[in-house]
């Protein structure tokens, strides 16, 4: 029977959380220590860390770097916790770098040591592919807390980022903001720049406590420098890629994308151009020197080749400047939304479309700020187009659903913090709409904080028990829900399904074609909640 990786890393009798770094230093010290080979922005905190990470990691890329990223849980597919420039390892790779991992942490348990714990064994397969594939920086999403978690196993990063923190596995990480705020800072090391999110005044003073102990600049995001604008079809900053890349649009020139493709079409010039690069070609070498500058994936590369090939300009959609160049969206048929905003007087647009996304946004543009101070190579257009270029599943997404069907909107929230913002970006962007609330909670959530900050917008609820063991179960979230809305004095409808697609019926009965569902409450629901409102969507569109 031929290994199978998902099953290996999945086997229940190491799912168990157990927090401490003996286990996972020991795997990777057999394993040849390959974090020691990469360079990482490290991002801890509760809320924000996955956006945070995924626009990160979108700028990096956009500025011509071998990105790597590993972030937890997955959403829709397994693969999705490691990229690389935003493709999914493949099976080929999980499976050569766990294999890998395998023969080192079960020579661990025959020496009579601890297997390691299913996420120490994600964390060490994601190190393993990112050293072979030969990443240039690597964004690294703290698993649990951040002082004892397996990714804290490497030395210092260029950035240690805290996106903001709030009261989450209390039993785990402390009952107060400044116990969290303790762990989440164990990210924090000699040698960083620290980036926070300006904290809750107790939390702050860990964070800005660890920054000075460990000598480090400490950097804040200035958000009364933000202006958040409104999610329109109009596509300010449309840029490479952006909009128009499912309607048949060619890439503008300027991104690493069509640097790919420009080297696919030119290929022996691209050789030529590699070889006579001043200082050898690849990322690797100009690292080697102290600098960081892209490597023949870069933005500057395609110029090269656009210039010396002729490339017909009708091909190209020239759109450098992150200050210009606005095309009405409206005008481009099929294509989402987006969020505009403004930080430090420059303008932009995201195509996650959450109220709280910009404020995520600023995070990652001071973490670029703070690799260009360590000599790291981001032009301002890179920043603006990985801002713009950023997918990330499960954070405020409208599904594309046909004509006939309510709008739905997916969100991981699974918090107080979550929740609140979720209904912010509710009234915000559908202020004339009373969501039907598709819920599925985990029993160990401050779900009833959670219901109360939706509660007040709804027209119904529909609970689902989540797929996971400490799943609340939908029964009782249904009278938790109803002891709410009377505490309020809210008023909904609430239903209880058996089944996710039962849910999502459910959900469009009462909606109505017109109508808003919102599905919120856990990650661990999100692939079964799409997979439903897909299957109910085709079964539409087959109805005469």
């Amino acid at each position: 029977m031929p290994f199978d990786a998902i099953e290996y890393i999945n086997t229940p009798r190491w799912l168990t959380s157990r927090l401490g770094l003996e286990r996972i230093r020991e795997l990777l010290d057999r394993l040849g220590r390959p974090q020691d080979r990469l360079k990482f922005v490290h991002v801890a905190g509760t809320n924000g860390k996955g956006s945070t990470c995924a626009f990160t990691a979108s700028i990096l890329a956009e500025a011509g770097f071998k990105t790597g990223l590993f972030t937890s849980p997955y959403v829709e597919t397994f693969h999705e916790r490691i990229r690389v420039n935003a493709r999914n390892i493949s099976d080929e790779d999980l499976t050569a770098a766990t294999l890998r991992v395998r023969e080192c942490a079960e020579a661990m348990e025959a020496e009579g040591g601890e297997h390691p714990t299913e996420f120490e064994l994600m964390t060490a397969v994601a190190l393993v592919h990112f050293a072979h594939v030969g990443c240039d920086i690597v964004v690294l999403e703290v698993g649990l807390g951040g002082r004892l978690d397996s990714t804290n196993v490497i030395a210092a990063p260029e950035v240690a980022a805290i996106v903001s923190i709030a009261l989450d596995h209390t039993n785990l990480l402390g009952n107060t903001l400044a116990e969290i705020a303790h762990e989440k800072a164990g990210i924090v090391k000699e040698g960083s720049t620290v980036v926070s999110w300006p904290q809750e005044p107790s939390a702050m003073e860990v964070v800005e406590d660890a920054a000075r102990r460990a000598g480090d600049k400490l950097v804040v995001p200035d958000f009364s420098l933000l202006s958040v604008g409104k999610v329109t079809r109009g596509a300010a900053l449309l840029t490479c890629g952006t909009a128009l890349e499912h309607e048949g649009h060619t890439p503008c020139s300027d991104s690493p994308r069509c640097a790919a493709e420009l080297r696919a079409e030119h290929a022996p010039h691209a050789q030529e151009l590699q070889a006579g690069a001043e200082g050898g070609s690849t990322c690797e070498t100009a690292s080697a020197r102290g600098q960081h500058t892209p490597c023949s994936d870069s933005p500057r590369f395609a110029a090269e080749l656009r210039a010396e090939h002729a490339v017909p300009a009708q091909k190209l959609q020239a759109s450098s400047s992150i200050d210009a160049h606005r095309t009405p969206m409206s005008q481009v048929e099929g294509t989402l939304p987006m969020r505009q905003f403004s930080y430090r007087g420059r303008e932009y647009a995201t195509r996650l479309l959450g109220s709280y996304q910009p404020s995520n946004a600023a995070m990652a543009i001071e973490i670029a700020g703070a690799l260009r101070e360590r000599g790291w190579e981001i032009p301002d257009e890179a920043i603006a187009r990985g801002i713009a270029e950023t997918r990330w599943p499960a954070r405020f997404e409208v599904l594309d659903q046909p004509a006939g069907m309510p709008t739905v909107v997916i969100d991981g929230g699974h918090n107080p913090q979550g929740a609140g913002v979720l209904a912010d970006s509710l009234r915000d962007v559908f202020p004339d709409k009373r969501p039907v609330f598709l819920v599925g909670i985990l029993a160990d959530k401050d779900y009833r904080s959670m219901l109360r900050a939706v509660a007040p917008l709804a027209s119904a609820f529909v609970c689902v028990t989540p797929p996971n063991p400490r799943a609340l179960d939908a029964v009782d979230l249904a009278e938790t829900i109803r002891e709410t809305c009377g505490e309020l004095g809210a008023r909904a409808t609430i239903e209880v399904a058996g089944d996710f697609d039962d849910a999502a019926s459910a959900a469009r009965k009462i909606a109505g074609p017109e109508g808003l569902i919102c599905a919120f409450g856990s990650l661990y629901s999100i692939a079964d909640v799409k997979a439903a409102f897909l299957r109910a969507a085709d079964s539409n569109s087959l109805q005469p």
